[in-house]
Protein backbone atom coordinates (compact mmCIF):
# COMPACT_ATOMS: atom_id res chain seq x y z
CA UNK A 1 0.00 0.00 0.00
CA UNK A 2 1.40 3.42 -0.94
CA UNK A 3 2.29 5.91 1.74
CA UNK A 4 0.39 9.14 2.09
CA UNK A 5 1.86 12.01 0.11
CA UNK A 6 4.13 14.23 2.24
CA UNK A 7 1.91 16.98 3.61
CA UNK A 8 4.72 19.14 4.97
CA UNK A 9 6.16 21.55 2.45
CA UNK A 10 3.17 21.32 0.07
CA UNK A 11 0.93 24.00 1.53
CA UNK A 12 0.82 26.07 -1.64
CA UNK A 13 -0.55 23.11 -3.58
CA UNK A 14 -3.13 22.45 -0.88
CA UNK A 15 -4.23 26.08 -0.77
CA UNK A 16 -5.32 25.80 -4.40
CA UNK A 17 -7.48 22.76 -3.64
CA UNK A 18 -11.25 23.38 -3.61
CA UNK A 19 -11.73 20.97 -0.72
CA UNK A 20 -8.97 22.52 1.35
CA UNK A 21 -10.27 26.05 0.74
CA UNK A 22 -13.82 25.11 1.69
CA UNK A 23 -12.55 23.42 4.85
CA UNK A 24 -10.33 26.40 5.69
CA UNK A 25 -13.26 28.79 5.27
CA UNK A 26 -15.47 26.56 7.41
CA UNK A 27 -13.07 26.58 10.34
CA UNK A 28 -12.44 30.30 10.03
CA UNK A 29 -16.18 30.78 10.52
CA UNK A 30 -16.41 28.00 13.13
CA UNK A 31 -13.22 27.96 15.21
CA UNK A 32 -12.38 24.55 16.66
CA UNK A 33 -9.58 23.88 19.13
CA UNK A 34 -9.90 20.12 19.41
CA UNK A 35 -11.77 17.56 17.35
CA UNK A 36 -12.56 13.86 17.16
CA UNK A 37 -12.94 12.64 13.57
CA UNK A 38 -15.30 9.76 12.84
CA UNK A 39 -12.95 7.83 10.54
CA UNK A 40 -14.37 4.84 8.68
CA UNK A 41 -11.45 4.61 6.26
CA UNK A 42 -13.72 5.32 3.30
CA UNK A 43 -13.15 8.04 0.73
CA UNK A 44 -15.07 10.79 2.53
CA UNK A 45 -13.60 10.48 6.01
CA UNK A 46 -10.12 9.83 4.60
CA UNK A 47 -10.18 13.10 2.67
CA UNK A 48 -11.48 14.94 5.73
CA UNK A 49 -8.73 13.51 7.92
CA UNK A 50 -5.98 14.23 5.38
CA UNK A 51 -7.15 17.80 4.81
CA UNK A 52 -7.42 18.37 8.57
CA UNK A 53 -3.88 17.14 9.07
CA UNK A 54 -2.78 19.67 6.47
CA UNK A 55 -4.88 22.38 8.09
CA UNK A 56 -3.25 21.58 11.42
CA UNK A 57 0.17 22.31 9.94
CA UNK A 58 -1.15 25.39 8.17
CA UNK A 59 -2.93 26.86 11.19
CA UNK A 60 -1.24 29.12 13.72
CA UNK A 61 -3.54 27.75 16.43
CA UNK A 62 -2.67 24.13 15.55
CA UNK A 63 -5.99 22.48 16.51
CA UNK A 64 -5.55 19.02 17.97
CA UNK A 65 -7.00 16.08 16.04
CA UNK A 66 -7.93 12.56 17.11
CA UNK A 67 -9.48 9.86 14.96
CA UNK A 68 -11.81 7.08 16.04
CA UNK A 69 -12.68 4.04 13.94
CA UNK A 70 -15.67 1.80 14.71
CA UNK A 71 -15.43 -1.84 13.66
CA UNK A 72 -19.06 -2.99 13.54
CA UNK A 73 -17.99 -6.59 12.89
CA UNK A 74 -20.35 -6.84 9.92
CA UNK A 75 -17.65 -7.71 7.34
CA UNK A 76 -15.05 -10.50 7.46
CA UNK A 77 -12.31 -8.04 6.47
CA UNK A 78 -13.24 -5.41 9.06
CA UNK A 79 -10.14 -6.22 11.11
CA UNK A 80 -7.94 -5.35 8.14
CA UNK A 81 -9.83 -2.08 7.77
CA UNK A 82 -8.97 -1.14 11.34
CA UNK A 83 -5.29 -1.85 10.63
CA UNK A 84 -5.42 0.30 7.50
CA UNK A 85 -6.97 3.21 9.42
CA UNK A 86 -4.33 2.95 12.12
CA UNK A 87 -1.54 2.98 9.52
CA UNK A 88 -2.98 6.11 7.90
CA UNK A 89 -3.14 7.89 11.25
CA UNK A 90 0.44 6.92 12.07
CA UNK A 91 1.54 8.39 8.73
CA UNK A 92 -0.41 11.60 9.40
CA UNK A 93 0.75 11.76 13.03
CA UNK A 94 -2.82 11.68 14.34
CA UNK A 95 -3.86 10.01 17.60
CA UNK A 96 -6.00 6.96 16.75
CA UNK A 97 -8.40 4.65 18.54
CA UNK A 98 -10.31 1.65 17.16
CA UNK A 99 -13.39 0.27 18.89
CA UNK A 100 -14.81 -3.16 18.03
CA UNK A 101 -18.52 -3.82 18.46
CA UNK A 102 -20.51 -7.02 18.73
CA UNK A 103 -23.76 -5.88 17.15
CA UNK A 104 -26.95 -7.73 17.99
CA UNK A 105 -29.61 -6.89 15.43
CA UNK A 106 -33.14 -7.77 16.63
CA UNK A 107 -35.39 -9.53 14.14
CA UNK A 108 -37.15 -7.02 11.92
CA UNK A 109 -34.74 -4.22 12.81
CA UNK A 110 -32.66 -2.27 10.31
CA UNK A 111 -28.97 -3.22 10.36
CA UNK A 112 -28.14 0.34 9.30
CA UNK A 113 -30.16 1.86 12.14
CA UNK A 114 -28.74 -0.48 14.81
CA UNK A 115 -25.18 0.15 13.60
CA UNK A 116 -25.72 3.91 13.51
CA UNK A 117 -27.16 3.96 17.02
CA UNK A 118 -24.25 1.89 18.37
CA UNK A 119 -21.69 4.00 16.52
CA UNK A 120 -22.92 7.30 17.90
CA UNK A 121 -23.17 5.83 21.40
CA UNK A 122 -19.44 5.04 21.17
CA UNK A 123 -18.67 8.54 19.90
CA UNK A 124 -20.51 10.00 22.89
CA UNK A 125 -18.57 7.81 25.31
CA UNK A 126 -15.17 8.68 23.84
CA UNK A 127 -15.51 12.42 23.26
CA UNK A 128 -13.36 14.48 25.58
CA UNK A 129 -14.88 17.55 27.26
CA UNK A 130 -13.15 20.05 24.96
CA UNK A 131 -13.70 18.19 21.68
CA UNK A 132 -16.23 18.46 18.89
CA UNK A 133 -17.18 15.48 16.74
CA UNK A 134 -16.53 15.79 12.99
CA UNK A 135 -18.22 13.60 10.40
CA UNK A 136 -17.54 13.55 6.66
CA UNK A 137 -21.10 13.81 5.31
CA UNK A 138 -21.00 15.71 2.01
CA UNK A 139 -23.32 17.33 -0.52
CA UNK A 140 -24.38 14.08 -2.18
CA UNK A 141 -25.19 12.56 1.22
CA UNK A 142 -27.34 15.60 1.91
CA UNK A 143 -29.26 15.14 -1.34
CA UNK A 144 -29.84 11.45 -0.56
CA UNK A 145 -31.02 12.25 2.97
CA UNK A 146 -33.52 14.82 1.71
CA UNK A 147 -34.98 12.35 -0.80
CA UNK A 148 -35.12 9.54 1.78
CA UNK A 149 -36.95 11.74 4.25
CA UNK A 150 -39.30 12.99 1.56
CA UNK A 151 -40.21 9.42 0.63
CA UNK A 152 -40.79 8.63 4.31
CA UNK A 153 -43.31 11.45 4.57
CA UNK A 154 -41.15 13.50 6.93
CA UNK A 155 -42.12 16.94 8.14
CA UNK A 156 -40.19 20.22 7.90
CA UNK A 157 -37.28 19.13 10.09
CA UNK A 158 -36.81 15.93 8.11
CA UNK A 159 -36.79 17.87 4.85
CA UNK A 160 -34.05 20.10 6.26
CA UNK A 161 -31.95 16.89 6.13
CA UNK A 162 -28.65 17.11 8.06
CA UNK A 163 -27.66 20.32 9.85
CA UNK A 164 -24.11 21.61 9.51
CA UNK A 165 -23.91 21.60 13.29
CA UNK A 166 -26.03 20.28 16.11
CA UNK A 167 -25.67 19.73 19.85
CA UNK A 168 -24.19 16.33 20.68
CA UNK A 169 -23.06 14.84 24.01
CA UNK A 170 -22.60 18.21 25.75
CA UNK A 171 -20.58 19.48 22.80
CA UNK A 172 -21.17 19.83 19.04
CA UNK A 173 -21.34 17.57 15.99
CA UNK A 174 -20.01 19.38 12.92
CA UNK A 175 -20.28 18.42 9.25
CA UNK A 176 -17.70 20.63 7.50
CA UNK A 177 -18.02 18.93 4.09
CA UNK A 178 -21.73 19.47 3.42
CA UNK A 179 -20.94 21.96 0.65
CA UNK A 180 -18.42 19.58 -0.97
CA UNK A 181 -19.48 17.14 -3.66
CA UNK A 182 -18.40 13.52 -3.93
CA UNK A 183 -16.68 14.41 -7.20
CA UNK A 184 -14.57 17.05 -5.44
CA UNK A 185 -13.62 14.57 -2.74
CA UNK A 186 -12.62 11.99 -5.33
CA UNK A 187 -10.51 14.53 -7.20
CA UNK A 188 -8.75 15.48 -3.98
CA UNK A 189 -8.06 11.83 -3.11
CA UNK A 190 -6.68 11.05 -6.56
CA UNK A 191 -4.51 14.17 -6.60
CA UNK A 192 -2.95 13.30 -3.25
CA UNK A 193 -2.69 9.57 -3.94
CA UNK A 194 -4.86 8.55 -1.03
CA UNK A 195 -5.82 4.93 -0.54
CA UNK A 196 -9.23 4.30 0.96
CA UNK A 197 -11.56 1.44 1.83
CA UNK A 198 -14.51 0.51 -0.37
CA UNK A 199 -17.16 -1.13 1.79
CA UNK A 200 -19.04 -3.66 -0.40
CA UNK A 201 -22.24 -3.04 1.57
CA UNK A 202 -22.38 0.39 -0.08
CA UNK A 203 -23.24 -1.38 -3.35
CA UNK A 204 -26.16 -3.40 -1.99
CA UNK A 205 -29.48 -2.23 -3.41
CA UNK A 206 -31.24 -3.80 -0.44
CA UNK A 207 -30.54 -0.55 1.41
CA UNK A 208 -32.77 2.39 0.50
CA UNK A 209 -29.93 4.91 0.44
CA UNK A 210 -27.88 2.76 -1.92
CA UNK A 211 -30.91 2.31 -4.19
CA UNK A 212 -31.31 6.06 -4.44
CA UNK A 213 -27.58 6.52 -4.96
CA UNK A 214 -27.13 3.93 -7.70
CA UNK A 215 -30.52 3.70 -9.41
CA UNK A 216 -32.52 6.89 -8.86
CA UNK A 217 -30.16 9.84 -8.60
CA UNK A 218 -28.16 8.96 -11.77
CA UNK A 219 -31.44 9.23 -13.72
CA UNK A 220 -32.13 12.60 -12.11
CA UNK A 221 -28.67 13.85 -13.08
CA UNK A 222 -29.22 12.88 -16.71
CA UNK A 223 -32.08 15.37 -16.78
CA UNK A 224 -30.92 17.86 -14.13
CA UNK A 225 -27.13 17.99 -14.03
CA UNK A 226 -26.99 19.96 -10.76
CA UNK A 227 -29.43 17.64 -8.94
CA UNK A 228 -27.31 17.14 -5.80
CA UNK A 229 -26.45 20.81 -5.45
CA UNK A 230 -30.08 21.85 -5.92
CA UNK A 231 -31.40 19.29 -3.44
CA UNK A 232 -28.79 20.37 -0.90
CA UNK A 233 -29.84 23.98 -1.49
CA UNK A 234 -33.49 23.05 -0.92
CA UNK A 235 -32.50 21.38 2.37
CA UNK A 236 -30.69 24.57 3.40
CA UNK A 237 -33.75 26.70 2.63
CA UNK A 238 -35.87 24.27 4.63
CA UNK A 239 -33.39 24.41 7.50
CA UNK A 240 -33.66 28.20 7.64
CA UNK A 241 -37.46 27.98 7.53
CA UNK A 242 -37.41 25.49 10.44
CA UNK A 243 -35.10 27.78 12.42
CA UNK A 244 -37.45 30.71 11.87
CA UNK A 245 -40.47 28.57 12.77
CA UNK A 246 -38.80 27.42 15.99
CA UNK A 247 -38.04 31.01 17.00
CA UNK A 248 -41.64 32.07 16.39
CA UNK A 249 -43.05 29.03 18.20
CA UNK A 250 -40.77 29.59 21.20
CA UNK A 251 -42.32 33.03 21.54
CA UNK A 252 -45.86 31.70 21.13
CA UNK A 253 -45.24 29.02 23.77
CA UNK A 254 -44.72 31.78 26.32
CA UNK A 255 -48.37 32.74 25.81
CA UNK A 256 -49.81 29.24 26.36
CA UNK A 257 -48.00 28.31 29.57
CA UNK A 258 -50.01 26.35 32.10
CA UNK A 259 -50.33 26.98 35.82
CA UNK A 260 -47.60 24.44 36.68
CA UNK A 261 -43.96 24.52 35.60
CA UNK A 262 -43.39 22.88 32.22
CA UNK A 263 -47.08 22.59 31.35
CA UNK A 264 -49.16 24.23 28.65
CA UNK A 265 -52.71 25.51 29.01
CA UNK A 266 -55.40 23.55 27.20
CA UNK A 267 -57.73 26.54 26.96
CA UNK A 268 -54.94 28.72 25.53
CA UNK A 269 -54.07 26.06 22.94
CA UNK A 270 -57.70 25.83 21.87
CA UNK A 271 -57.76 29.55 21.06
CA UNK A 272 -55.44 28.96 18.09
CA UNK A 273 -55.96 27.13 14.83
CA UNK A 274 -55.50 23.38 14.55
CA UNK A 275 -52.30 23.92 12.56
CA UNK A 276 -50.92 26.17 15.30
CA UNK A 277 -51.90 23.67 18.00
CA UNK A 278 -50.00 20.91 16.22
CA UNK A 279 -46.91 23.06 15.82
CA UNK A 280 -46.99 24.26 19.44
CA UNK A 281 -47.45 20.74 20.78
CA UNK A 282 -44.52 19.40 18.75
CA UNK A 283 -42.33 22.31 19.83
CA UNK A 284 -43.30 21.90 23.50
CA UNK A 285 -42.67 18.14 23.49
CA UNK A 286 -39.34 18.51 21.68
CA UNK A 287 -38.28 21.31 24.03
CA UNK A 288 -38.91 18.99 27.00
CA UNK A 289 -36.41 16.53 25.52
CA UNK A 290 -38.82 13.90 24.15
CA UNK A 291 -39.22 12.41 20.69
CA UNK A 292 -41.94 13.85 18.50
CA UNK A 293 -45.26 12.00 18.39
CA UNK A 294 -46.34 10.31 15.20
CA UNK A 295 -49.16 11.82 13.16
CA UNK A 296 -51.56 9.32 14.74
CA UNK A 297 -50.44 10.04 18.32
CA UNK A 298 -50.60 13.78 17.76
CA UNK A 299 -54.14 13.41 16.46
CA UNK A 300 -55.06 11.48 19.63
CA UNK A 301 -53.84 14.42 21.71
CA UNK A 302 -55.91 16.83 19.62
CA UNK A 303 -59.08 14.76 19.57
CA UNK A 304 -58.99 12.89 22.89
CA UNK A 305 -56.95 14.92 25.37
CA UNK A 306 -57.61 18.58 24.59
CA UNK A 307 -61.44 18.31 24.51
CA UNK A 308 -61.65 15.99 27.53
CA UNK A 309 -63.56 17.09 30.63
CA UNK A 310 -61.40 18.85 33.27
CA UNK A 311 -61.88 16.01 35.74
CA UNK A 312 -60.91 13.33 33.20
CA UNK A 313 -57.40 11.87 33.15
CA UNK A 314 -56.63 11.16 29.48
CA UNK A 315 -53.19 9.94 28.51
CA UNK A 316 -51.46 9.43 25.14
CA UNK A 317 -48.20 7.46 25.25
CA UNK A 318 -45.44 6.55 22.81
CA UNK A 319 -41.82 5.40 23.15
CA UNK A 320 -40.33 7.05 26.23
CA UNK A 321 -43.06 9.67 26.60
CA UNK A 322 -46.55 10.35 27.92
CA UNK A 323 -48.84 13.36 27.54
CA UNK A 324 -51.39 13.68 30.35
CA UNK A 325 -53.98 16.26 31.31
CA UNK A 326 -55.10 17.50 34.71
CA UNK A 327 -57.59 20.34 34.86
CA UNK A 328 -56.45 22.92 32.31
CA UNK A 329 -52.81 21.83 32.29
CA UNK A 330 -51.16 19.50 29.80
CA UNK A 331 -48.13 17.55 31.10
CA UNK A 332 -45.38 15.77 29.17
CA UNK A 333 -43.38 13.22 31.15
CA UNK A 334 -41.58 9.91 31.07
CA UNK A 335 -43.84 6.84 31.36
CA UNK A 336 -44.63 6.09 34.99
CA UNK A 337 -42.60 3.20 36.35
CA UNK A 338 -44.10 0.37 38.40
CA UNK A 339 -44.52 1.45 42.01
CA UNK A 340 -45.82 -0.37 45.08
CA UNK A 341 -47.72 2.18 47.14
CA UNK A 342 -48.23 -0.41 49.90
CA UNK A 343 -44.53 -0.57 50.77
CA UNK A 344 -42.87 1.04 53.77
CA UNK A 345 -39.26 2.20 53.62
CA UNK A 346 -36.92 3.27 56.41
CA UNK A 347 -34.56 6.24 56.33
CA UNK A 348 -31.96 5.37 58.92
CA UNK A 349 -29.80 7.81 60.91
CA UNK A 350 -27.54 9.62 60.04
CA UNK A 351 -30.01 10.22 57.19
CA UNK A 352 -27.67 10.13 54.20
CA UNK A 353 -29.28 10.82 50.83
CA UNK A 354 -31.95 8.15 50.34
CA UNK A 355 -32.73 6.73 46.88
CA UNK A 356 -36.28 5.51 46.21
CA UNK A 357 -35.67 3.28 43.22
CA UNK A 358 -39.27 2.82 42.07
CA UNK A 359 -39.71 6.60 41.82
CA UNK A 360 -36.25 7.56 40.60
CA UNK A 361 -36.27 10.03 43.51
CA UNK A 362 -33.62 11.05 46.03
CA UNK A 363 -34.51 12.32 49.50
CA UNK A 364 -31.64 14.66 50.33
CA UNK A 365 -30.04 14.96 53.75
CA UNK A 366 -29.43 18.66 53.11
CA UNK A 367 -33.18 19.26 52.75
CA UNK A 368 -33.87 17.41 55.98
CA UNK A 369 -31.22 19.49 57.77
CA UNK A 370 -32.73 22.72 56.45
CA UNK A 371 -36.37 21.88 57.17
CA UNK A 372 -36.20 19.70 60.28
CA UNK A 373 -32.78 20.34 61.86
CA UNK A 374 -33.93 18.91 65.20
CA UNK A 375 -34.02 15.43 63.64
CA UNK A 376 -30.38 15.36 62.56
CA UNK A 377 -29.08 14.50 66.03
CA UNK A 378 -31.73 11.81 66.47
CA UNK A 379 -31.00 8.14 65.94
CA UNK A 380 -34.64 7.27 65.31
CA UNK A 381 -35.31 5.91 61.80
CA UNK A 382 -37.82 7.78 59.68
CA UNK A 383 -40.51 5.73 57.98
CA UNK A 384 -41.47 6.50 54.40
CA UNK A 385 -44.99 5.51 53.43
CA UNK A 386 -47.30 6.31 50.55
CA UNK A 387 -50.86 7.58 50.51
CA UNK A 388 -53.53 5.02 51.40
CA UNK A 389 -56.43 7.42 51.99
CA UNK A 390 -57.65 9.14 55.14
CA UNK A 391 -54.32 10.82 56.03
CA UNK A 392 -54.37 14.26 57.62
CA UNK A 393 -51.74 16.95 58.05
CA UNK A 394 -51.50 19.58 60.78
CA UNK A 395 -51.54 22.84 58.84
CA UNK A 396 -50.97 25.84 61.11
CA UNK A 397 -52.73 24.15 64.00
CA UNK A 398 -55.62 22.79 61.93
CA UNK A 399 -55.95 19.18 60.79
CA UNK A 400 -56.51 19.13 57.05
CA UNK A 401 -57.28 16.15 54.84
CA UNK A 402 -54.22 15.21 52.75
CA UNK A 403 -56.56 14.53 49.83
CA UNK A 404 -57.93 18.07 50.07
CA UNK A 405 -54.45 19.54 50.42
CA UNK A 406 -53.26 17.77 47.27
CA UNK A 407 -56.31 18.94 45.35
CA UNK A 408 -55.86 22.51 46.58
CA UNK A 409 -52.24 22.48 45.45
CA UNK A 410 -53.19 21.01 42.04
CA UNK A 411 -51.03 17.91 42.47
CA UNK A 412 -51.94 15.67 39.51
CA UNK A 413 -53.70 12.40 40.45
CA UNK A 414 -50.92 10.21 39.03
CA UNK A 415 -48.41 11.84 41.42
CA UNK A 416 -50.45 11.57 44.60
CA UNK A 417 -49.77 7.91 45.38
CA UNK A 418 -46.11 8.46 44.55
CA UNK A 419 -45.43 11.24 47.04
CA UNK A 420 -43.18 10.00 49.87
CA UNK A 421 -44.83 10.64 53.23
CA UNK A 422 -42.15 10.89 55.93
CA UNK A 423 -43.25 9.73 59.40
CA UNK A 424 -41.70 9.63 62.83
CA UNK A 425 -43.72 7.06 64.70
CA UNK A 426 -47.33 7.67 63.65
CA UNK A 427 -46.81 11.39 63.03
CA UNK A 428 -46.64 12.63 59.43
CA UNK A 429 -43.86 15.23 59.60
CA UNK A 430 -42.96 15.95 55.99
CA UNK A 431 -43.96 15.54 52.37
CA UNK A 432 -40.83 16.61 50.47
CA UNK A 433 -41.56 19.58 48.26
CA UNK A 434 -45.02 20.11 49.71
CA UNK A 435 -45.33 20.19 53.50
CA UNK A 436 -43.28 20.20 56.72
CA UNK A 437 -44.89 19.81 60.15
CA UNK A 438 -42.58 21.99 62.22
CA UNK A 439 -43.82 25.22 60.62
CA UNK A 440 -47.01 24.04 58.93
CA UNK A 441 -45.69 25.61 55.75
CA UNK A 442 -46.71 24.63 52.28
CA UNK A 443 -43.46 24.36 50.35
CA UNK A 444 -44.88 24.25 46.83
Amino acid sequence: MKKESNISGQLKDFESSEVFQLLLNFFRATPVNSCLVAYSGGLDSHVLLHALATLQQHSVDRPSIRAIHIDHGLQLVSGAWSMHCEAVCVELNIEFEAISLDLQVPAGSSVEAVARHARYAVFEQHLRPDEVLLTAHHQNDQAETLLLNLLRGSGPEGLAAMPVSRPFANTQLLRPLLDVSRAQLTAYAVEHQLKWIDDPSNESLAFDRNYLRHEVLPKFRERWVATDKLLARAAQWQSEAVELQNDLLADRLQHVQGTQAGTVSVSALLEGSVVLRKALLRQWIKGAGFSSPSVKKLQHILSDVLPAKPDAQPCVAWAGCEVRRYRDDLYVLEPLSAHDSQQSLYWEAPYDDYWIESLGLVLEKSSLEALLPQLIDSDEPLEIRFRQGGEKVLLRGIHVSLKQLLQDKAVPPWRRDRLPLVYTGQQLIMIPGLFVLSTGDLLM
